[in-house]
Order: structure tokens, then C-alpha cells, then sequence
């Protein structure tokens, strides 16, 4: 008995995450230039936190190559940037872009998935 209040406990948790998890930008965010996103962007690296999974470290470096650390998981590939999009091909993950939007300073990527997280830098 006591398992299974554990286990509903923590299934309970982890709805209550994929719930809460934003899947729009913050009011007031906007997108920014290709020219002023690569800016933010280059020679930076970055902590993610998504609302479930483990943390990301975010990389991306001046000569197009970003890398990305989460959990146990490592990929690299090529970056580029195209109005307020971030575009990535890895050696792991498909190609994909991310429209990001800037508020206060702050970045915000759409996932995906839809969920909207925020990069931290570092």
C-alpha cells in the first residue's frame, strides 16, 4: 500500500509539473533581429531548466557549433540564427528552429513541444 501512495504521489507531481509548464511567451516579450539574436546568443552558454527533466547546459560559440549537456545526454552540431529564430542540426537531435523572444533582458525559447523555458546565462 504504502508503494502505491508513493508511486500516485509522484505521479500526481509530475502532472502538476506538465501542467504548470508555460507554453507562451511572457506578456511583453519580443523578437528580436537575426543580427541583435546572434549577439545574444555567441560565446554564451546557458542553464535551462524545462519543468520536467534534467537540466540543460547550452553553448554557443562564435565559429557556428553549439553544444548542449543534459543529464547524461551530450550533443553538438551547427547553429544559425534567421530573424528571431535559433536553427540547430546535431549529431543526435533532428534539425530543428526555435523561435526566441527577449524580455528585460531575458531570452525565452519555444520548445517544441510548445513549453516556453528561459535562459539563464552563465
Amino acid at each position: 500500500m504504502r508503494r502505491f501512495i508513493l508511486l500516485l504521489l509522484a505521479t500526481a507531481a509530475g502532472s502538476a509539473l506538465a501542467q504548470t509548464a508555460p507554453t507562451s511567451f511572457p506578456e511583453g516579450a519580443t523578437p528580436l533581429t537575426a543580427e541583435d539574436l546572434g549577439k545574444a546568443l555567441t560565446d554564451k552558454v546557458f542553464h535551462v531548466q524545462p519543468a520536467s527533466g534534467a537540466p540543460w547546459r547550452v553553448q554557443y560559440n562564435a565559429n557556428g557549433y553549439w553544444f548542449i549537456n543534459a543529464g547524461s545526454f551530450a550533443d553538438s552540431g551547427k547553429w544559425s540564427v534567421k530573424d528571431s529564430t535559433v536553427c540547430g542540426e546535431g549529431r543526435q537531435l533532428k534539425p530543428a528552429c526555435n523561435e526566441i523572444r527577449t524580455k528585460d533582458g531575458t531570452l525565452y525559447l519555444k520548445r517544441e513541444s510548445g513549453e516556453v523555458v528561459k535562459f539563464e546565462p552563465r
